[in-house]
């Protein structure tokens, strides 16, 4: 998927892209969840696990599967702090530890 629009118009005729994937093992994808990730780490959003509300809210922010990001501040116990589309996002550590995300780089 290469845009926001091919996303949702997925995400609206079809269950979530996230709700389809198979469980996966963390030490063999070497996921973690974003809350747990090194500042200023180039990630890539692997999944999203929550309900369809938290999909399409982070969806809307420009958060989902397949997309990069720059973490700016995280790996406290504060909000996590991202770079996504040239956009600054701050999410909650909740949120954060839902989004599930592989480094990719500095």
């Amino acid at each position: 998927m290469k845009g926001f629009k091919e996303f949702w118009k997925f995400w609206k005729n079809d269950c979530p892209p996230c709700a389809k994937m198979p469980q996966f093992d963390p030490k063999q994808n070497n996921l973690k969840p974003l809350a747990m990730a090194e500042s200023g780490k180039r990630l890539k959003v692997c999944r999203v696990i929550g309900g369809r509300g938290v999909c399409a809210r982070l969806a809307h922010m420009g958060i989902y599967p397949g997309v990069e990001m720059e973490l700016l501040c995280g790996g406290c116990d504060s909000p996590c702090i991202v770079k996504v589309h040239n956009v600054t996002i701050s999410l909650g550590r909740g949120v954060s530890q839902k989004i599930m995300v592989e480094e990719i780089g500095r």
